[in-house]
């Protein structure tokens, strides 16, 4: 994903359908639901707070990794494990 962009993709074909900033949230969201009411189906990907505060600091992908797993880390510390998921830090930039 972008650096904190909210994307809209396609399921079927993994396409994406729709790139926008945080900042226009509510556009990504109606481009979606213009896309389900033509019958696609589609997922809608946003960054978590740790992603978009790792971006705004400038962070490597070494600095993001270390830092979503010290996240994890820290919750589950805490039995808190209804908060969170495992994290696939394949995915960061």
């Amino acid at each position: 994903m972008s650096q904190s962009q909210i994307q809209v993709i396609d399921i079927l074909s993994n396409e994406i359908l729709y790139e926008c900033s945080l900042e226009e949230s509510d556009k990504a969201y109606a481009f979606a639901t213009e896309m389900e009411e033509m019958g696609l189906d589609i997922k809608i990907l946003s960054p978590t707070i740790t992603q978009t505060l790792t971006d705004s600091l400038g962070m490597n992908h070494d600095e993001k990794e270390e830092y979503e797993n010290s996240v994890v880390a820290e919750i589950h510390d805490h039995d808190s494990g209804c908060c969170t998921t495992e994290v696939d830090t394949s995915k960061l930039q």
